[in-house]
């Protein structure tokens, strides 16, 4: 009885796990969330209504709004038992990220965002091969998120523009800078920027790329190392000759302006001179011309103004010799005292 329960139980326990191990796994819902700066394609994998992406059309009619879409699965079987298989997606969702991308391509790996050489090697009319750096800033519009998604299936805007981009920028600004002599070329910076912007932006507008920025930084750097050392040297040398110049000037109008003060200085003392002297002349006329008047007035007797000179004189000569006293005593005509006491002063 004892071994009878013992097998029964195994039996059981062998039932359940049969049971147990042949049964279909739960259908488990799958989601895919879309952000803000994405944009989502549902492309159907199977069925009827399976998607056939042969023409821009087709696969903007795929485009969706939403922000979470469901996904649908079905059960596909991988061996005989009912049990023995999986779920699998009958849709892929494809998102284009819209977000802008900014590439810095420069010869430098301290400046460029990658840390091999990117740098955009031209050449010179005079076949002097030189490179600049570029940056270059580009995003995805929302209503050209399918256009881009139909030329770029990968949808990586930094891979279009490390390599598409990249490259036509190159040939534009070799074409340019073919034009110019080296010499020109660092001249005409500005108009090699222009002809690339003017070319590439519009040819990649396109294909649904809006390209915001395209610039240049930094100098040239020349594949013969020799070639900038000599321009240092020249550049230091023209320095060197400009402060130099500069100098030789600064001297020049500091000796100038002392000299100009010495002759001011020397005006001034000469018109100082000069004047006291003018001073003197018309003092010394001034006294001769009165000299000469009084002379004049005093040569002729019947000019009254003779006359009174003269009074004048008699006046003066009479106040000379007089004591200060008047008369006490008027005589008459015998001399006869009339003891008449005439204006006596009060002593």
């Amino acid at each position: 009885m004892k071994y009878v329960k013992m097998l029964l139980m195994t039996v059981i326990m062998m039932l359940m796990i049969c049971v147990t191990g042949c049964m279909r796994p739960p259908l488990v819902e799958k989601f895919e969330e879309v952000k803000n700066n994405e944009t989502a394609f549902v492309i159907q994998l199977e069925g009827e209504k399976q998607a056939k992406i042969d023409s821009l059309e087709s696969l903007a009619r795929m485009q969706v709004a939403t922000k979470r879409i469901d996904i649908p699965q079905r059960w596909r079987k991988k061996g005989r038992g009912w049990w023995n298989g999986e779920y699998i997606p009958t849709v892929k969702i494809i998102k284009v990220d819209r977000s802008p991308v900014t590439c810095v391509w420069s010869s430098d790996e301290q400046t460029g965002t990658s840390k091999k050489d990117q740098g955009i090697w031209v050449e010179s009319m005079d076949s002097i091969g030189f490179s600049t750096g570029f940056n270059c800033t580009a995003m995805v519009k929302e209503e050209d998120a399918a256009r881009f998604l139909y030329l770029y299936p990968g949808g990586s805007l930094a891979n279009v523009m490390d390599n598409q981009i990249r490259n036509e920028i190159q040939s534009v600004a070799s074409e340019k800078s073919a034009a110019y002599k080296m010499d020109e070329c660092r001249e005409k910076k500005l108009e090699i920027i222009q002809i690339v912007r003017e070319k590439v932006i519009p040819k990649f507008a396109a294909t649904g790329i809006t390209i915001t920025t395209i610039g240049m930084f930094g100098g040239f750097a020349y594949e013969d190392k020799e070639i900038q050392n000599s321009i240092n040297a020249t550049f230091v040398a023209q320095q060197e000759k400009i402060v130099t110049r500069a100098q030789l000037a600064a001297q020049s109008d500091k000796n100038l302006t002392i000299e100009k003060a010495a002759v001011g200085f020397k005006n001034a003392a000469i018109t100082k001179a000069e004047g006291e002297a003018e001073a003197v002349k018309i003092k010394a006329n001034a006294e001769a011309d009165a000299i000469r008047a009084v002379a004049k007035a005093t040569s002729e007797a019947s000019n009254p103004v003779f006359l009174e000179v003269k009074k004048l004189e008699v006046e003066m000569a009479r106040l000379k010799i007089w004591n200060g006293q008047y008369p006490q005593w008027i005589t008459g005509d015998t001399g006869e005292k009339l003891g008449i006491f005439v204006n006596a002063p009060v002593k």
